[in-house]
């Protein structure tokens, strides 16, 4: 894959634990960036989930680095971008994958308190840490924008209305940057992941009854998604070999159908 070696690459939710929801995800694609020669900067709420990631690239030669930040403050993401440029000197790609799950409730059904909680983690947590990354990345000329949306933001799902509107908001949000600063030399593009066998579904048995099941298991890939999967696609974004993709979010779902 051409374009990675020695690229900058922050990524917020980056770390791991097995007993986080969703976590896996994130450590995957610092893993699979590395792989490809990039140097890692593994941003995490818990300091102790981002170095989780990091041991692992470094046990496999790989280059990085653990930073703590929450994505809904703006010192503190300002912070992190700080302490990436510090440690490497610039931003080369930024991910925005740290985000939050809904309560798998219809509208009505959803507290305001969770309604704020999703859209500040997973919608403004996007807008803060780019707008942190950006002026980096004018200054040079240069620079990739990977937001991870969702299936979730192209259809509605079981997952709950607030995660459907800050996903939806995610893919927007996407193809403004690129629309505002393409010509400038930044480009920004999205992902969709559909449903992953992160830790939220480990040992977990697949029947009727399990969440998306039928959204999933009648898409043509018939399975969930594994979490390389979704790395690997972001390895492509952020790389040379995706230079004319600009503003667009590529779905990563098995196909799951649109209802």
């Amino acid at each position: 894959m051409r374009g990675l070696t020695d690229k900058v690459v922050l990524v917020t939710g980056g770390g791991y634990s097995p007993d986080q929801v969703g976590s896996g995800l994130g450590q995957s694609m610092c893993a699979e960036l590395a792989k490809e020669g990039a140097k890692v900067v593994v941003s995490d709420l818990s300091l102790e989930r981002a170095n989780a990631t990091v041991d692992r690239i470094r046990d496999a030669g790989g280059d990085a680095i653990g930073v703590a930040a929450d994505v809904t403050d703006e010192a503190s993401v300002h912070g992190m971008v700080s302490a990436a440029v510090d440690a490497y000197g610039h931003v080369d790609v930024l991910v925005n994958n740290a985000g939050v799950f809904g309560a798998y409730l219809p509208l009505l059904d959803i507290e305001t308190s969770q309604w704020e909680r999703v859209m500040e983690v997973d919608l403004k947590g996007v807008f803060l840490a780019t707008k942190a990354t950006l002026p980096h990345m004018l200054e040079r000329g240069s620079g990739v924008v990977i937001n991870v949306s969702s299936a979730s933001g192209l259809v509605a799902s079981e997952v709950g209305a607030e995660y459907t509107t800050a996903k939806h908001g995610v893919i927007g949000l996407t193809k403004q940057i690129a629309y505002d600063y393409g010509h400038r030399g930044i480009r920004a593009v999205g992902i969709g992941p559909g449903v992953i066998k992160t830790a939220a579904f480990e040992g977990a048995e697949i029947t009727s009854d399990f969440p998306f099941y039928d959204l999933t298991m009648q898409a043509p890939a018939g399975r969930y998604g594994e979490p390389h999967e979704v790395a690997r696609a972001v390895c492509f974004l952020a790389s040379d070999d995706a230079s004319f993709i600009h503003g667009h979010t590529i779905p990563v779902d098995g196909g799951s159908p649109i209802r």
